[in-house]
């Protein structure tokens, strides 16, 4: 997905139809261009129900409709399943008095895009205090989940480098995390963001989830690993658009980044979020994000940004991806390194699936 897509689509999804039909008057295969982009990127279905808001002369072919749909029946179905897999996974939760925070899918969906159907997601994201994910990923396997993370070294040693695991059970699968993220700099306080948890009514019941600052810097997090990777996702600048957009008339953006200096969070939020107003052309959006941002300038990294939002050069072995990421941690570009070159192998690990007949791992210490 290009550049110009996601400024079309975040467009569409803002309800900014006049600034749309305006781009889409001066190419009219944009359109279809997005269309195709977003069916194959997870957001057909947040397309979808933004087109009806399009003028009347702007449409899609029926073909081009009908792949939107079957995404659309797809995540609905799958939505379904995700839901009665949460309401059960919840009642063994609350059985064993464990707590759990619910991150992105359904309630990002029915939060920031209107109801759980809204945008795409294939699995659930649950968070858990650190010296309870034993229990966690107890009580997942007594419901029938298997974990499919690899730990290298032994679970103690594993669990330091990386910051979730995976889980599948027969049409669900569960991403348990007991971090935010896993790099030295980063330093969020586990009790703070506990004791400053929200909560969110979904399906007939009531969530713990990140308050929104905490939220703001989790997406950014997890868009910068991705970033690093050289795996950013349309989707997920598109998503952080929409939650900056969101909640910009509220937050305190000035305070949210000064917070930042503290916990490690500051270079990574200044360089993501001003890489998504950037990409998205979206600093009207969020005008005082945007704001905040422009008095940060000097700590963004410089970069070479390619046609594809997050992609820098130089492109091979996504080079220029893990240089603007390594400056936008706060942190020495060398100890960015050698956390990055001794955390490889047990982050590689933790995704490649463990064999079927494996079975679950021995449950190590809290």
């Amino acid at each position: 997905m290009t550049i110009h897509d996601v400024r079309l689509i975040v467009r569409l999804v803002r309800g900014r139809t006049a600034e749309a039909a305006e781009r889409l008057e001066s190419d009219p295969d944009a359109l279809d261009r997005l269309a195709a982009a977003a069916a194959t990127e997870g957001l057909a279905v947040v397309l979808l129900r933004a087109l009806g808001a399009l003028p009347a002369g702007f449409s899609l072919s029926g073909a081009r409709l009908e792949q939107l749909e079957s995404k659309r029946r797809l995540q609905s179905a799958r939505s379904a399943a995700l839901a009665a897999s949460l309401d059960r996974l919840a009642r063994a939760f609350i059985e064993d008095g464990l707590p759990f925070l619910l991150l992105k899918g359904p309630y990002l969906a029915a939060r920031f895009y209107g109801d759980a159907d809204g945008r795409e997601y294939v699995d659930l994201d649950l968070l858990v205090p650190r010296a309870g994910r034993a229990r966690a990923w107890r009580l997942l396997e007594n419901a029938g989940f298997a974990r499919r993370s690899r730990a290298l070294g032994g679970e103690r040693l594993a669990s330091f480098f990386v910051h979730a695991y995976d889980f599948a059970g027969r049409a669900t699968g569960i991403d348990v995390h007991w971090r935010l993220t896993r790099q030295p700099s980063v330093r969020v306080d586990e009790d703070a963001l506990w004791a400053g948890a929200g909560s969110f009514a979904l399906g007939g019941r009531t969530f713990g989830v990140l308050s929104d600052a905490h939220e703001v810097a989790f997406h950014a997090l997890s868009l910068l690993r991705d970033i690093e990777r050289g795996r950013p996702k349309a989707k997920n600048i598109v998503d952080l658009v929409q939650i900056a957009a969101s909640l910009d008339a509220a937050m305190d953006w000035d305070a949210l980044l000064d917070a930042g200096r503290s916990d490690g969070t500051f270079g990574p939020m200044v360089n993501v979020l001003a890489l998504c107003l950037d990409a998205a052309g979206a600093h009207g959006l969020a005008p005082r994000l945007a704001q905040a941002l422009s008095r940060c300038a000097g700590r963004r990294g410089p970069a070479r940004a390619l046609d594809r939002p997050g992609h820098f050069a130089p492109a091979w072995m996504a080079a220029g991806n893990r240089w603007w990421a390594a400056r936008a941690y706060d942190t020495s570009v060398p100890a960015w390194l050698l956390w990055w070159a001794v955390s490889l192998p047990f982050r590689a690990a933790a995704r490649r699936p463990l064999a079927p007949s494996a079975g679950p791992p021995a449950e190590p210490p809290a």
